[in-house]
């Protein structure tokens, strides 16, 4: 994969890189207390302009009735519902060179190098909302 577009987020002490193909809107919108499924990634019922999402964080939040969050509205739908990723600030688009493989626990969680040669973590978001709505169905 060639000079794909991505979109740089800030996300806790690090960065990652969405597809930029993938994201309808940034913003920010309400989500309620963290779901009782999953382990390592903590989901939400969130409202965008009035529509329920399934809002998912790839970070811990402290448990708190409702809070806002500040996420990208994916292109992609699974399960019905609109599906949202949690992000601390989106920095800018950025070209990706390469995308490695996942590994096997997570591929939707991989290495790229941007074409300024710096590492960042790209997600897979069509790879990561298929997987985890088996996991959550």
């Amino acid at each position: 994969m060639t000079n794909r577009r991505g979109l740089e987020c800030k996300l806790g002490h690090g960065r990652i890189v969405l597809p930029a193909e993938e994201i309808e809107l940034l913003g920010e919108y309400p989500v309620g207390p963290r779901l009782p499924i999953g382990d390592r990634i903590e989901y939400s019922i969130g409202v965008w302009s009035g529509e329920p999402v399934l809002s998912v964080s790839l970070t811990t939040h402290e448990v708190q009735p409702s809070r806002l969050a500040n996420g990208a509205l994916l292109l992609v739908r699974a399960g019905g519902i609109r599906w949202a990723l949690e992000i601390d600030q989106a920095l800018g688009l950025v070209e990706i060179s390469t995308i490695a493989r996942g590994v096997t626990q997570m591929p939707w969680r991989r290495a790229a190098t941007l074409s300024d040669q710096r590492s960042s973590q790209f997600i897979d978001v069509r790879m990561m909302v298929s997987a985890l709505d088996g996991g959550i169905a």
